[in-house]
């Protein structure tokens, strides 16, 4: 286990495209966010879960429970960064290199995870996943300091997680060509039963 590695799992999204909690979305008899759980445990040490005010848990296998953190969000509906700002805290001071994620990501695989850790140089700040020419800034490896400031841009009335890249280093990493669907989400109930029907059929 890679002791100075932590992830961030924002699980509080408002889901009004899926009509539903994502989080507590089940394939193959895992939620996603159990599935995405047991993707990151050999590569952090800790984990902190955050969610909405009044969200319930989704289930999680007890092994699980007792491995991660969970917070919630201290001001309703702000989005991402407000989950970052209050999910900091609640990692160990030692934790230096952090995975920021959705909860929402069914075909994310330890390996690309592995793979953004490989390529963080100590002049890199951050790693972000790309793909179709998008930068996604909730699939990528921050050094802890690059995620500090969100607290201070939300007191300014800033929502926007890119905004936090200002004055760092940052390498964009594309999804691979072979399998570009790795690093997609799923927002809709259509695009949830794809990734169920596509995922069965890779095993």
């Amino acid at each position: 286990m890679i002791k100075e590695y932590g992830a961030i799992i924002l699980a509080g999204g408002l889901s009004t495209r899926m009509g539903r909690d994502k989080a507590s979305l089940e394939l193959a008899g895992q939620t996603l966010l159990e599935r995405l759980l047991l993707v990151l445990k050999p590569l952090v040490s800790e984990t902190v879960v955050i969610r909405a005010q009044g969200q319930p848990l989704p289930r999680i296998a007890h092994e699980l429970e007792e491995w991660i953190r969970f917070a919630t969000d201290s001001v309703y509906g702000q989005g991402p960064l407000q989950g970052i700002a209050d999910a900091l805290p609640h990692l160990s001071a030692n934790i230096d290199k952090i995975f920021l994620l959705t909860c929402d990501m069914p075909y994310l695989t330890r390996e690309w995870l592995q793979t953004l850790a490989d390529l963080m140089c100590e002049e890199d700040d951050l790693i972000c996943t790309e793909e179709n020419n998008i930068t996604n800034p909730l699939l990528a490896l921050y050094r802890r300091p690059v995620l500090e400031p969100a607290s201070k841009l939300l007191a300014k009335g800033e929502r926007r997680p890119f905004l936090l890249w200002e004055g760092w280093k940052m390498v964009r990493l594309s999804a691979p060509e072979e399998t570009p669907w790795i690093c997609r989400d799923v927002n809709t109930p259509e695009e949830f039963l794809k990734a169920e029907y596509q995922l069965k059929t890779m095993k």
